[in-house]
């Protein structure tokens, strides 16, 4: 019985030392899609995406919404998105596409995505579940048989800042997440029937 409750202890401050050491300014981690997050205090449900990189001989672009339709982005240029869309960044060679969402399925190429500059005016408006932490800046490192970079800045030009992007959890993730807590909602159902 001591034993279970020092493993919980030790389980807790793991957790949390592993929480606290995560820099607030900023996130890196693998491809995932991103989502715009529309800032509350412009009135507009709209995040204007400024995309940067030299993406040499691929051509850029995002799946928007899960759709299959490929839009293309210049080397610099402004795609306006409503606050909640889901973007899938992608590289096509002219034979295959290299997306956000499949980097975990494909062991043939990566992206490195660092999320940084932290918005903190506001709350976000839309989509109303989500939730703070939100990013100005998604920079986006394209593991291929050549390296690319690519560069995504959330601008609001009524207000300077309050929109920005932010990571879509992958289901793994939330499952991950859901079965923790899960776990320590049984633990405290057997200690209050104790």
């Amino acid at each position: 019985m001591k034993i279970t409750k020092i493993t919980n202890v030790l389980a807790i401050m793991f957790l949390f030392v592993a929480l606290m050491s995560v820099p607030a300014w900023a996130i890196t981690m693998g491809g995932t899609p991103i989502i715009a997050i529309d800032g509350n205090t412009d009135g507009n449900v709209t995040v204007d995406i400024l995309s940067a990189g030299g993406t040499g001989t691929y051509t850029y672009g995002y799946f928007l919404n899960g759709s299959s339709i490929f839009s293309s982005i210049g080397f610099v240029s402004v795609a306006t998105f409503q606050g909640g869309d889901v973007i899938d960044f992608a590289l096509y060679d002219g034979s295959r596409y290299y997306t956000l969402s499949g980097d975990n399925a494909d062991s043939s190429y990566s992206a490195i995505m660092t999320f940084a500059n932290q918005v903190t005016v506001g709350a976000p408006q839309q989509p109303a579940w989500w939730s703070n932490p939100y990013y100005n800046n998604a920079n986006i490192t394209w593991i291929l048989p050549t390296v690319v970079n690519t560069n995504e800045l959330a601008l609001n030009f009524v207000n300077n800042g309050s929109d920005g992007v932010a990571p879509v959890p992958e289901p793994g993730t939330l499952i991950l997440l859901g079965s923790g807590l899960l776990g320590f909602g049984i633990m405290g159902l057997r200690k209050k029937g104790k």
